[in-house]
């Protein structure tokens, strides 16, 4: 009995968000909103995917259809960035999504998380600093441990191009696995990070 098998409650948890508020105010510096499940710049990271506005009263109309009029109540897992995790907690609390905040250390949540008892988690990739999509879609999509969605049109398409070296084919295909996984709304995404540095001969 999980609300989150709802592809209407999936996608009214992503038009609950206020990507943009919280890269603006609470992240801060160049972080932007981002919709696909994976970071910009990374190769075969499909920007023409499926977008979700953010608007609650869309999220509450979707709610209902999805058989929740009052919303419902459910645990949001994270390890690290409290604040980040709170403005979500309030943006779902908007629409009538009550998520109790469980904070705990990234190997606990793990452990958890691989044994299906988290229903909703605040995470973070970076992908081994590898600019390539696979260093992040493949290691979620592909039927692996950490693969809540378990899609297996998403997985085969994911498989095959990891195993080209042809560009344009790795491209296509992990454009349509991008697309689906936005489509279905497995995921969330929210922003990009920001790592700010600063070099001066009198810093100390």
């Amino acid at each position: 009995n999980n609300p989150f098998k709802h592809l209407k409650v999936r996608i009214a948890v992503n038009h609950a968000i206020n990507r943009a508020g919280i890269a603006k105010n609470l992240v801060g510096g160049q972080s932007r909103p981002v919709f696909s499940a994976c970071y910009p710049s990374q190769f075969g990271c499909e920007q023409n995917v499926t977008q979700y506005a953010y608007d609650p009263a869309l999220a509450k109309k979707l709610l209902a259809e999805a058989g929740y009029p009052n919303g419902f109540e459910t645990t949001l897992f994270a390890y690290r960035n409290r604040p980040f995790a709170e403005a979500l907690v309030g943006d779902l609390a908007a629409v009538g999504i009550k998520a109790k905040l469980s904070m705990m250390k990234y190997s606990a949540l793990r452990e958890k998380q691989r044994a299906g008892k988290t229903p909703m988690e605040f995470l973070t990739w970076g992908s081994y600093s590898i600019n390539d999509v696979s260093a992040i879609v493949s290691h979620f999509f592909e039927w692996e441990a950490d693969d809540m969605a378990r899609d297996a049109q998403v997985r085969d398409w994911l498989v095959e191009a990891d195993a080209t070296i042809d560009i344009e084919k790795r491209k296509a295909l992990y454009s349509k696995a991008l697309k689906r996984i936005s489509e279905m709304a497995y995921w969330a995404p929210m922003f990009t990070y920001v790592s700010n540095n600063v070099f001066a001969a009198d810093l100390e």
